[in-house]
C-alpha cells in the first residue's frame, strides 16, 4: 500500500476551504443506457451526505485527466477505458482554487465498488437529479453545458 503525503492539501483546506489548490472530477456516462453515475458523499468528506461527482484534488505536477481517471478507479473500482470530455472549470478567484469538470464516457453501466468517500452511488437519467446536490455538482448542472448537448456534439459518442 502506498502512503500519500497530503500535507499540502491540508494546508490548502485551512487557507482556502478547498481540499487542494486544484481539483478535477467527472460524472460517468454509460453509452448503452445514456444514464449518469453519481456518488452520494460519505460523512468522512467535505459537504457530506450530498450527491456529487467522482474526483478530488490534483496533486502538483500531475496531469488533470490522469488525476480524474485515477479517482474513478479509486472511488468506483472501474478499471475500463474512460473517455473524458471537458465541460467547464469552476474558479474561486478569492482563493485561487480551480476545479475541472468532465463527462467520463464508458460503454456500459456497472456496479461500483465504493471506497470510504461515498456511501452510495446510483445511475440517473439526465434531468432527474437526486437531492441534495453538492455545490460542485449544482455548479456543473447550472453553469456547464448540459451533458446531452456535449455528447451530441462529440463525434465518438
Amino acid at each position: 500500500m502506498t502512503i500519500v503525503d497530503e500535507t499540502e492539501h491540508h494546508h490548502a483546506l485551512q487557507q482556502t476551504g478547498f481540499w487542494g489548490r486544484q481539483g478535477a472530477g467527472c460524472i460517468l456516462y454509460a453509452r448503452t443506457t445514456r444514464r449518469l453515475l453519481l456518488p452520494f458523499r460519505s460523512f468522512f468528506v467535505l459537504e457530506p451526505h450530498t450527491w456529487g461527482v467522482w474526483g478530488g484534488a490534483v496533486d502538483p505536477g500531475n496531469e488533470i485527466g490522469e488525476s480524474v481517471r485515477r479517482q474513478v478507479v479509486e472511488e468506483t473500482g472501474f478499471e475500463g477505458e474512460v473517455e473524458l470530455i471537458p465541460l467547464c472549470v469552476f474558479q474561486d478567484e478569492e482563493h485561487g482554487f480551480r476545479y475541472h469538470n468532465f463527462i467520463g464516457v464508458i460503454d456500459d453501466e456497472f456496479e461500483p465498488v465504493l471506497n470510504w468517500e461515498s456511501d452510495d452511488a446510483r445511475w440517473f437519467d439526465e434531468g432527474e437529479w437526486p437531492d441534495p446536490l453538492h455545490f460542485g455538482l449544482r455548479y456543473l448542472l447550472d453553469q456547464c453545458p448540459q451533458p446531452s448537448s456535449v455528447l451530441a456534439a462529440s463525434p465518438s459518442i
